[in-house]
C-alpha cells in the first residue's frame, strides 16, 4: 500500500488524455523490462518471483508424483518428455486478487506503479500457461492489438483489483488493461468465489489440462496492512490450501509483535498460522542498464521489500482454529482499513 496523489487533475481534458497515454506506455514499457529481464536472467527479480510461483502452485502435484511413482524426475508424459519440462514455467493460478497498490497515477516510475506493472507482469506470465498464442503480444503494434492481448490474459487469468483511494484516471486505465475493479470496499473479507460471482467467472478452465480445484489464488498484497492480511485469511481460513499471499512476511509480523496483548489478540490471524506458513523470500536485484524503463527496476527495493511468497501447508492448516472476525471499526490505530 503505497502513495496517494491528484494524478492529472487540473491538466484539461486535452492534457489528461496525453498524460494517460504517457502512464500507459510507462506502465507497459515496464512490463516488457521485467518479461525481458525475467527471459536473461536467473538472478533477477522477475525470474526469482515467478519460479518462487511456480514452485508453489505445483507443488501439490508435484507431491502426488513422489508419492505413486517415487521419482518426479523420472516421470514421462506421452510424448516421452519429462514432465518436470513441461512444468517449468507452469503457473497454476486461478485468479490474482491485487489489493492496496495506491495511486500509481501520480508519478512516474513509482512503487505503486511498479507493483502495477508486476502484477499485470505475472497476469501475463500465468495466462501464458493456458494460452497457446501467448506470443501474439511481441506482435501487437496498435492500440486495439494491445487491448485484444491484454483481453486475453484477463479472461484467462482474472484480475480482482481493491484500491480505496482510486482516481478517476486510475481507473480508465486500468479499464484499458482489462483489471476487474471491485466497488465496495470489504475490507479484505470478500471471498475470491463472490467476486468470481460479481465478474461472472469469465475465465474457462476448459481451455486447460489443469482443473481449476487444483489451481492457486494469488492474494497480491505489497505493504498492505497487517489487519488486510488477518483479514483475507479470516475470510479463506477453510481454503488455504489453494490461496498464496505475496506480501510483508508474516514471520516479520511474528518477530515485531512482543507485547503480551499483542500475541494473544483473538483476531490476529497472521500469529495464528505461523507454524503452518511457509515464505519463500524474493531477492530484489536492480537492473542498471542505462534505459529509462530498466532503470526503473532499480526501485524494486522501494516498492518490494521484505515482501516474500507465502503459502500454507494443509497437513497442519486443518489442526487450527479459524481467528475470531476483526471489525473497521475496531482499527483505532490507523483507521487504514476504514477509508
Amino acid at each position: 500500500m503505497s502513495g496517494r496523489g491528484k494524478g492529472g487533475k487540473g491538466l484539461g481534458k486535452g492534457g489528461a488524455k496525453r498524460h494517460r497515454k504517457v502512464l500507459r506506455d510507462n506502465i507497459q514499457g515496464i512490463i516488457s523490462a521485467l518479461e525481458n529481464v525475467w527471459m536473461s536472467s536467473e538472478t533477477s527479480f522477475s525470474y526469482r518471483l515467478i519460479d518462487a510461483l511456480r514452485e508453489v502452485t505445483t507443488s501439490s502435484s508435484a507431491n502426488k508424483v513422489e508419492e505413486g511413482a517415487g521419482n518426479k524426475s523420472e516421470t514421462k508424459n506421452e510424448e516421452g518428455n519429462d514432465d518436470d519440462d513441461n512444468e517449468s514455467n507452469q503457473l497454476n493460478i486461478r485468479e490474482i486478487v491485487a489489493y492496496g497498490i495506491g495511486n500509481f497515477a501520480t508519478s512516474s516510475f513509482s512503487a505503486p506503479m511498479l507493483q502495477l506493472a508486476c502484477v499485470l507482469f505475472l497476469r501475463r506470465r500465468a495466462a501464458s500457461s493456458i494460452i497457446t498464442d501467448s506470443n501474439d503480444d511481441d506482435n501487437a503494434s496498435n492500440d486495439n492489438d494491445i487491448q485484444d492481448v491484454f483481453k486475453r490474459e484477463q479472461d484467462q487469468v482474472p484480475i480482482y483489483y481493491y484500491e480505496p483511494c482510486i482516481l478517476p484516471e486510475e481507473r480508465d486505465l486500468l479499464e484499458i488493461f482489462h483489471v476487474a475493479v471491485l466497488e465496495k470496499n470489504e475490507f479484505g473479507k470478500l471471498r475470491v468465489q463472490s467476486m468470481r460471482r460479481q465478474d461472472g467467472e469469465k475465465a474457462s478452465a476448459t481451455t486447460t489440462s489443469i482443473t481449476s480445484a487444483s489451481k492457486k489464488s494469488l492474494f497480491y498484497m505489497p505493504h498492505c496492512p497487517m489487519r488486510l492480511y488477518c483479514n483475507v485469511l479470516w475470510s479463506h481460513w477453510e481454503s488455504l490450501d489453494s490461496t498464496i499471499i505475496y506480501g510483508n512476511s508474516f514471520h516479520s509480523y511474528d518477530e515485531r509483535t512482543l507485547s503480551e496483548e499483542g500475541r494473544t489478540d483473538p483476531t490476529n490471524g497472521i500469529l495464528r498460522i505461523i507454524p503452518c506458513t511457509n515464505e519463500i523470500p524474493i531477492k530484489l536485484r536492480g537492473n542498471r542498464r542505462g534505459d529509462e524503463l530498466y532503470d526503473a527496476l532499480n526501485h524494486l527495493e522501494t516498492a518490494f521489500n521484505d515482501c516474500n511468497i507465502i503459502s500454507f501447508m494443509v497437513d497442519k492448516t486443518s489442526d487450527r482454529t479459524r481467528p475470531d472476525e476483526y471489525f473497521a471499526s475496531q482499527d483505532n490505530e490507523n483507521g487504514e482499513l476504514s477509508r
